[in-house]
């Protein structure tokens, strides 16, 4: 490589299954000419992260288009910075993540809006503490152990030859993992980039930098996962329990599959009701309550941050529903969703009902992907998607336990509880 304390971050493991693209970011001290192995490289982004100070000579790739500086120290900050208040290294890089974060958030910023098929080369002049903090950052919004993030930093002071040198003169793995933890008390990584001014899809092309992603397409259950549909039909059938005097026992309620059992429901009701028994005023009046419940029913917690996040990022969205196009369609237009989707495949456009797969692979099929993320709600909607080869992603409704849908690949109590972007890189094939 081109200069002492040059490295590739690439093969470095992560918790998504997958290790750290080669040839992505490379992490380097100052160098003074480009070596043949640099033009090689050809870079999209040159990083360099010195102050005005530090610059001696004009940087050998100053004037091309490639090469950017965006000092990490911000001089204004500076200058109310008190040096006895940061007695070891790690106090100076935690204070330093706070103190500097105008000029970071355009660092992350420019690697984020660097071409995505290209190499990132960021550097400062040693390679360690800037350029340390820089990818120790990447490295885990990437998934990659703290113990390997710790042991990448550490191998700077031995390229530089620092390690009998004054501690700050070191990379000593409790640094790192100390300012790491910092970032635990700002909320993470992610919450620490979106602090710094990075959009959700700016933090996304940060850790598809590192990480790939396979999802081509993700495709949504509907009754239960993007409404729920379920709960206000559950309340509708008690409701009409109780106006005969009844208790609605939920026990068999549910079928198992996604096919209609709605006749089958009223004929359980009738049974109980026995003589005079009007299915006609009854339907009116349990669907008259549904309606009543419908009125302010939008989608679930999360559910819409995932849809916008998904199409920001140019991934199809599209909805797999076992129910007929018209009431999926209908509650979509009423909270004016229906262009958020490429594709609605409907329970009638297929001849088989879920478990079977056959409304995945149809709506696959219509968006052209070859894989795609399934979000579902029900175990029998989790098999579907599954049997089409898809990753599935369990969001169960309130009357479905977590245990019941643990043949996925993924449980979730909640939409909200992850961003879509770490739910992608997690979807693997």
């Amino acid at each position: 490589m081109w200069s002492p304390n040059a490295r590739d971050v690439g093969g470095l493991p992560t918790r998504y299954g997958v290790p750290t693209r080669a040839g992505a970011l490379i992490r380097t001290d100052a160098f003074e000419s480009v070596s043949d192995e640099l033009e090689a490289l050809d870079a999209g982004l040159v990083l360099d992260l010195r102050s005005d100070w530090e610059l001696k000579e004009q940087h050998p790739l100053a004037d091309t288009p490639t090469y950017r500086r965006i000092p990490w120290i911000d001089p204004e900050a500076e200058k109310l910075r008190d040096p006895d208040a940061e007695p070891r290294l790690l106090d100076v890089y935690r204070n330093s993540l706070t103190r500097n974060a105008d000029h970071i958030g355009r660092i992350f910023a420019a690697i984020a809006d660097a071409p995505a098929d290209r190499p990132v080369v960021v550097h400062c002049k040693a390679g360690k503490d800037r350029t340390g903090l820089t990818v120790a950052i990447l490295l885990e919004l990437a998934g990659v152990p703290r113990d390997r993030i710790a042991a990448d930093y550490a191998i700077s002071e031995v390229h530089l030859g620092t390690q009998d040198g004054p501690e700050y003169f070191r990379t000593l793995p409790e640094t790192i993992l100390g300012s790491l933890q910092h970032l635990d008390g700002l909320g993470g990584v992610r919450a620490y980039l979106s602090w710094l001014g990075l959009s959700a899809t700016q933090i996304h092309r940060l850790a598809t930098r590192l990480v790939p992603v396979d999802v081509e397409a993700i495709v949504f259950d509907f009754d239960g996962l993007l409404m729920d549909t379920e709960t206000t039909m559950v309340e509708s059938w008690q409701a009409e329990w109780a106006h005969h005097g009844l208790e609605l026992d939920l026990d068999g309620f549910w079928p198992g599959h996604g096919g209609d059992v709605t006749e089958e429901r009223y004929a359980v009701l009738a049974a109980a009701v026995g003589a005079g028994y009007d299915r006609t005023a009854s339907h009116a009046r349990r669907l008259a309550h549904r309606d009543r419940l419908h009125a302010e029913l939008d989608f679930r917690p999360g559910i819409r941050e995932w849809i916008v996040t998904a199409r920001a990022l140019g991934l199809p969205v599209a909805i797999a529903s076992s129910s007929p196009r018209q009431w999926v369609i209908g509650h979509l237009e009423r909270v004016g969703a229906v262009d958020l989707f490429e594709q609605i495949t409907t329970g009638d456009e297929v001849a088989t009902h879920k478990p079977d797969p056959a409304i995945y692979q149809l709506a696959l099929q219509r968006l052209g992907a070859g894989f795609g993320l399934a979000v579902e709600d029900t175990p029998h909607g989790v098999a579907a998607a599954q049997a089409a080869g898809m990753y599935a992603v369990a969001v169960p409704n309130p009357f479905v336990p977590a245990a019941a849908v643990a043949a996925a690949d993924l449980i979730l109590s909640s939409a909200d509880e992850l961003s879509l972007s770490e739910l992608l890189l997690s979807g693997r094939r």
